[in-house]
């Protein structure tokens, strides 16, 4: 079971991760047309071949995440479309309600997270950028009692809630 979630939260991160490189006017397509797309469908329609559709879906988010390192924002906007359709075939998209927020007053206190938590990442940018390594080490320390694990990118730190912490 642990597997299972680490490989969903490897998904999910590829997901943020390429929603965060794609203009925020892109809008999820489908997109049947493509390899990866065939051989799920394929999967799928071969008695319900789930676990070949799943490891189809895991190579798809290993193509993103290489067009991801190599900014190739055309095969991403379509890999991106491709897992979003797989996994809304498996009933796991992301984009339906009941794996989001449930209300309002949730996806506000996303966003207030978030103000807060890219405040203090800013201000540990400062502190390590005056060579002051003990205030940063010390908001570092303060950002993950809070649970939540930031990633230094090329593209600027991002973070995301841990495992097991809410």
């Amino acid at each position: 079971l642990q597997d299972a979630a680490s490989a969903f939260r490897r998904i999910e991160t590829f997901l943020d991760r390429a929603r965060s490189a794609l203009p925020s006017e892109f809008h999820v397509g489908t997109s049947s047309g493509d390899e990866p797309w065939r051989a799920f469908a394929g999967a799928m329609d071969d008695d319900l071949g789930t676990p070949a559709a799943v490891a189809v879906l895991h190579d798809t988010v290993r193509l993103g995440n290489k067009q991801l390192t190599e900014k190739d924002d055309d095969g991403l906007k379509v890999t991106f479309a491709q897992v979003h359709q797989m996994l809304d075939v498996l009933g796991l998209s992301p984009a339906d309600p009941a794996w989001g927020a449930t209300s309002r007053d949730d996806a506000k206190l996303t966003g207030a997270i978030d103000v807060l938590v890219r405040g203090l990442l800013e201000q540990r940018a400062a502190a390590r950028a005056a060579k002051d390594f003990a205030t940063a080490d010390a908001i570092r320390d303060q950002i993950k009692s809070a649970g939540i694990e930031v990633e230094d990118t090329p593209d600027g730190p991002r973070w995301t809630i841990g495992e097991g912490t809410i």
